[in-house]
């Protein structure tokens, strides 16, 4: 007589089959889930359940048969929590009869189906932090530049703490100054939202959310949200670069909040770069904040003791990744012209002179696989630099400067593949099911590099065999 043991009967492409249910945690219905570019074909993505990042895996793909409806997650403990995907379930029985489907062995499945990360990698997941060159730190300053009512501003880079779209709904403040567009939850957080625009002296555009970006700045303790047009760039200018405002520019209403003048070079605009210290001393931003400092200091006491990480976000297609902020040499707009590399890789879209410095530019949509960008997309070049390795990576948009709370990030999880090891982190945005992966630069640059070398090497071997 056969033991009793527990057996889950699922379908699959129309095809009932049967599971050890000893390794089953629990059924769920298909949510939201974020792709792994380059996974092994069964990894559809991963998921949120409830905090913890789960790998999403196509039963169907596994198996190497035509996937269904998949609109069941069966969650197993197979080294960690796995989610595979299955038609329906029919049951969970404690039987001593045979199983009433084909059985499968998951665990075998999944070990020939997915490359298990060595114990090294996922070591170095773990977080490296990422500095600039002493003398780079030293010789430039950081700025982060924007759009107010059409001319271009900038902050210090170290003083924001988030750059998020203007939330389309505010709770409005009684008796508040006319630039204090009211306040928004975020993250737990009431934050006063004031409007650049009335605080230097321009039209107010009032709460219209449509592309407009929230600044969160930071001084003393403090923190405000400052909304601009757009965002511009990243970007890193020599001290020589930077002028002092002449007295003459103080006097007007708005003009006070200026800090310096930036010069950008190239017939690019000047920059008004603006003091974080004037702007919390202006009035209104003032009176705010000592308004709704109870609050913000309530729920910033609960999170003190939390250790943040930056991270600029940034768009293909439908989806969002992240970059550690210290690796981001800059963020500049794709120019028009870039020197084109003759029989060059089909993903690297030539050369930019990157003030006096050859910079490649690489088209990361090839790379992601992911769809063509709209035409009415502006593309961005990310500039990431990692010791000796520097290279501009072609993007959609950078949408968001994020702050990420260290019990928020987590490993990718083990089931991988070789081309999917440039993300070692998830970034879990809470209880909204929001994933962003992660990318580790240097990983980013080695494997650009390594490719752009097996290209030109494949090409040679290709022409000496003609």
């Amino acid at each position: 007589m056969s033991s009793v043991q527990r057996q889950l009967t699922v379908v699959v492409g129309g095809q009932t089959y049967t599971l050890a249910g000893d390794q089953l945690v629990e059924v769920l219905r298909r949510s939201r889930i974020t792709r792994v570019p380059h996974g092994p074909p069964a990894l559809l993505g991963v998921s949120n359940l409830r905090g913890a990042v789960l790998p999403i895996v196509s039963l169907a793909r596994l198996m190497g048969s035509a996937p269904g409806s998949e609109e069941r997650v069966v969650v197993l403990d197979h080294s960690g929590a796995v989610g595979l995907l299955v038609d329906a379930v029919l049951r969970l029985d404690e039987s001593d009869v045979g199983p009433t489907g084909q059985p499968i062995d998951i665990a075998a499945l999944l070990e020939s189906g997915f490359k298990r990360q060595a114990a090294g990698t996922a070591n170095r997941q773990q977080h490296n932090a990422v500095s600039a060159p002493a003398e780079t730190v030293a010789a430039q300053r950081v700025l982060i530049a924007f759009v107010v009512s059409g001319q271009t501003f900038a902050l210090p880079l170290d003083a924001v703490i988030a750059v998020l779209r203007l939330p389309e709904t505010l709770t409005l403040v009684a008796d508040a100054d006319a630039a204090v567009l009211g306040l928004a939850n975020v993250r737990d957080r009431a934050l006063p939202v004031i409007s650049l625009a009335a605080l230097l002296g321009f039209a107010n555009a009032g709460n219209n959310s449509a592309g407009r970006r929230v600044l969160v700045v930071e001084h003393e303790g403090a923190q405000v949200g400052l909304v601009a047009d757009a965002i511009e760039t990243i970007l890193r200018l020599d001290e020589a670069a930077i002028d002092m405002v002449p007295p003459i520019l103080q006097r007007g209403r708005g003009q006070a909040e200026l800090d310096a003048i930036g010069r950008q070079g190239g017939g690019r605009p000047l920059v008004s770069i603006l003091s974080v210290p004037r702007l919390f001393a202006n009035a209104a931003v003032e009176a705010t904040v000592m308004a709704t400092s109870n609050e913000a200091n309530r729920v910033a006491d609960a999170h003190i003791t939390q250790r943040q990480e930056q991270f600029v976000v940034f768009d293909l297609g439908e989806e969002r990744y992240g970059l550690p902020i210290a690796a981001v040499q800059e963020v500049l707009r794709l120019p028009e012209s870039v020197t084109r590399l003759p029989n060059g890789p089909s993903f690297v879209s030539g050369i930019i002179n990157l003030r006096g410095r050859p910079v490649p530019i690489i088209d990361q949509r090839q790379r992601f696989d992911a769809p063509a960008a709209a035409d009415a997309v502006q593309p961005r070049v990310i500039v990431v630099t990692v010791g000796t390795l520097t290279a501009g990576f072609v993007v959609d948009a950078v949408s968001e400067i994020l702050s990420v709370a260290a019990d928020s990030l987590a490993v990718t999880p083990s089931l991988s593949s070789e081309g999917s090891a440039v993300f070692n982190r998830v970034a879990n945005l809470g209880a909204d099911g929001g994933l962003i992966l992660l990318i580790d630069p240097q990983e980013l640059l080695s494997r650009a590099e390594q490719d752009v070398i097996a290209d030109i090497a494949a090409r040679q071997d290709a022409a000496g065999t003609a």
